[in-house]
């Protein structure tokens, strides 16, 4: 028999995330703090509570797909919280972005609790979340990977198993500092070859047709293009994550000018009110930028 999957923060990853386990046949609750956030489950078959406690006392497995550990702490142990009440559940999967060393905090805090826990974020955006095309970056105990390891899978194409627990969020640091670093780059490419008299059309072709090509590459080409970024992973999440990656960093005695660089600018978009708009819309900040070089050199 599947067990009860309790899972909460249906926001733009959570939710084709929670569809995808109630679509391989598992029980699901789930609880998002925007109840509007929740309206399609009613049809589906899942069940929506009222609030993290209920969802605590009825799931076998929590998951948790939230911004950070301030909402971690709130769903978990905050007013009515997943785990205030007379929690069923065994086996908690933070699968949000955090930095390892809250990770491990979490993670022993939970043993306190005779609950299991592994730390899962996962890489990729709204697009291959709804296909199932997840990586999922998984620390803890190998044998509750193992157990674990179908309904990860219900979510995503590979498991890579990273260490003991906190290590998965290691490794989403490293893997976003690159992500934000791509984008920022094909930004910065791209606005230089059209500023060059280069079509945007043969810029991307020129750049997709060698060995920098990489799937991020055509997953943005069309926002890059129509100057129009419906979010897939808002950039006020990136600026974020990389303060958590820089914190980490700085934690471990790692130099990172590059990452020091590019918070700034992802910063600098969410001054500017781009935060909802996806990540790549650093551009607008490098246009921007662009646009003050141009007037002052007049």
């Amino acid at each position: 028999m599947l067990q009860k999957i309790g899972f909460i923060g249906t926001g733009i990853m959570g939710q084709p995330m929670s569809v995808n386990i109630l679509n391989q046949g598992y029980d699901l609750m789930v609880w998002n703090r925007t109840i509007g956030k929740t309206g399609l489950y009613q049809a589906t078959g899942a069940r929506v509570a009222e609030t993290p406690r209920e969802v605590g006392e009825w799931a076998d497995v929590l998951i948790l797909m939230l911004t950070g550990p301030e909402a971690i702490d709130a769903v978990l142990a905050g007013d009515r919280g997943a785990l205030t009440g007379k929690t069923a559940a065994r086996t908690l999967i933070n699968m949000s972005t955090v930095p390892p060393d809250y990770t491990i905090r979490l993670g022993a805090a939970l043993q306190d609790q005779k609950i299991a826990f592994l730390d899962a974020p996962v890489t990729g955006t709204r697009k291959p979340a709804e296909e199932g095309g997840l990586v999922i970056l998984a620390g803890g105990d190998a044998e509750k990977i193992s157990e674990m390891e179908p309904l990860l899978l219900a979510m995503g194409k590979k498991v890579i198993r990273c260490g003991p627990v906190g290590q998965g969020s290691a490794m989403k640091m490293a893997f976003n500092l690159l992500l934000g670093t791509l984008m920022a780059g094909l930004c910065e490419a791209v606005n230089l070859g059209r500023g060059s008299g280069l079509p945007f059309d043969t810029v991307m072709e020129a750049l997709r047709s060698g060995p920098l090509d990489c799937g991020l590459f055509g997953l943005k080409s069309d926002m890059l293009e129509q100057d129009d970024f419906p979010a897939q992973f808002p950039l006020r999440h990136m600026a974020k994550d990389l303060r958590f990656a820089l914190k980490t960093a700085d934690e471990k005695g790692i130099a990172t000018p590059v990452g020091q660089a590019l918070f700034q600018l992802y910063r600098q978009g969410d001054w500017d009110a781009l935060g909802d708009m996806d990540f790549a819309a650093v551009k607008k900040v490098l246009d921007a930028m662009n646009d003050a070089s141009e007037e002052g050199a007049r």
